[in-house]
């Protein structure tokens, strides 16, 4: 079931939709991480109506299902909470905004002083020092979470050598912390000491970004690329870091399960990803343009 949001969407401007931006988790995948056939197939026929299908997503880009790499018409991948945006067809990075180098190993260094699940994402995979690495694969591996930690995950010996001789800047710093309490208090923390961005998206969960890696930003500048207009963009996602995504859209989509901030400012609020609610959107957006 589609229902009205904040706004009144006309079949018109439903029919002018020329770029969809989706969201991965809690909207294209269901709570087991995978995409169902019809979510599949009306991204497909997105594509073969000529929309440009943008994958916008808190993962790295090594972490995006393969079922997803498998639609290779899908050109355009925003990655990190916005940090990178990539052409898959030529492999360049379009955009890229990263932690200060400096910045990034002292923050690194919180979780580790902590002993706490962490990964430092560089170049598109998720590292963390080897003694530290055991205890985040035992934590994943027999999970719904398993293919994703397989795919983006690896050790390394030292992060500051690492960070150091990479050609690419660190993208996003996760952890995650035994309580809110610590998730807060470090969030405090951190914003007190360097001048970067944080996400919330979960009760434990702190990731931490540049400023300017931001799923909004990273639509702006890949939407100017493409010469689609801000009214031609229908965005669909369902929680706190897909905010600035929404509002880059000219039509902002929640799904059902989506947290109440992200509700608020949708002008459609659509099913849940368990019910296929994002595939619902996009066959009515195909519906419109007949």
């Amino acid at each position: 079931m589609i229902q009205q949001g904040k706004a009144l969407i006309t079949e018109q401007q439903l029919a002018g939709v020329k770029l969809l931006a989706l969201d991965l988790d809690g909207t294209v995948l269901t709570d087991e991480k995978h995409i169902t056939k019809r979510m599949d197939r009306s991204i497909r026929d997105a594509l073969d109506a000529g929309l440009e299908v943008v994958l916008v997503t808190g993962r790295p880009l090594s972490g995006i299902p393969d079922e997803l790499l498998a639609i290779t018409q899908i050109r355009y991948a925003i990655s990190s909470n916005g940090a990178v945006t990539t052409d898959r067809l030529s492999g360049q990075r379009l955009r890229g905004a990263y932690l200060d180098d400096q910045a990034a190993k002292e923050i690194a260094r919180i979780p580790m002083e902590r002993n706490l699940i962490h990964s430092v994402f560089i170049g598109d995979i998720g590292y963390c020092e080897q003694c530290y690495f055991k205890d985040q694969w035992n934590l994943y591996m027999g999970t719904k979470h398993e293919p994703y930690i397989r795919k983006s995950r690896k050790g390394t010996d030292s992060i500051d050598d690492l960070i150091d001789q990479s050609d690419v800047g660190v993208e996003n710093i996760w952890f995650m912390t035994h309580s809110r309490e610590e998730r807060d208090e470090l969030d405090r923390m951190i914003h007190n000491r360097w001048e970067v961005q944080t996400v919330l998206t979960a009760i434990t969960d702190v990731e931490i970004g540049s400023t300017k890696a931001d799923k909004g930003l990273a639509l702006d500048d890949l939407s100017g690329k493409l010469e689609i207009s801000r009214e031609h963009i229908l965005a669909i996602g369902d929680n706190e870091n897909d905010l600035g995504m929404l509002r880059a859209a000219g039509i902002t989509v929640a799904m059902g399960n989506a947290t109440e901030s992200v509700k608020q400012i949708a002008d459609i609020i659509t099913d849940s990803n368990e019910e296929d609610g994002a595939a619902k959107v996009i066959e009515k957006i195909l519906q419109s343009r007949k």
